[in-house]
């Protein structure tokens, strides 16, 4: 989350830039307008899950769960919201609690354990979505179909930069 919510302009970046050498005026202030924009999405997103007693990590859980009527194992589940597994067994067992999914045993692997979605579940990704959907098309209704292609393509290009970065760090 970017805390700075006073951006600074262009002109002071580039003073900031004589005192502290920075070979890229002008992708700094991209990269604050870009963190800026999706700081506030974010935070906005989190507030219209709060309306439904969730949590960014515990929708995305249900969802996941939703797409995999099977079932799924903790460890699917952690990766596929990038926490780790003990945090996730602490999320499940709310989400337990709430009576929201239920962990049964693999009948595949009676050493592991799946989580499935129940019926309470169900409902409030009912409840959830389509108030979600209309809020994202709200915000998205600014973009001509042509500017969302060309959005979509910039981020799977910025994408792949930060995967480039983390690799040469790694």
């Amino acid at each position: 989350m970017l805390e700075l919510k006073d951006l600074p302009s262009f002109d002071t970046l580039s003073q900031f830039a004589k005192l502290y050498p920075n070979p890229d005026v002008e992708g700094l202030q991209t990269w604050l307008l870009l963190s800026r924009s999706c700081s506030d999405m974010m935070a906005e997103f989190e507030v219209n899950l709060a309306r439904h007693g969730l949590s960014q990590t515990k929708f995305f859980v249900l969802l996941l769960l939703k797409r995999s009527p099977g079932g799924l194992g903790v460890g699917r589940l952690a990766e596929g919201v990038s926490v780790s597994s003990p945090t996730m067994t602490g999320i499940v067992d709310r989400l337990e609690q709430a009576k929201l999914c239920r962990r049964e045993q693999d009948v595949g692997d009676r050493r592991a354990w799946v989580v499935r979605l129940l019926p309470a579940g169900e409902a409030l990704l009912a409840e959830a979505l389509p108030e979600h959907y209309s809020w994202v098309a709200q915000l998205m209704s600014v973009f001509s179909p042509q500017e969302r292609e060309q959005l979509r393509s910039l981020m799977r290009k910025l994408n792949a930069s930060m995967a480039d970065i983390k690799a040469v760090a790694a």
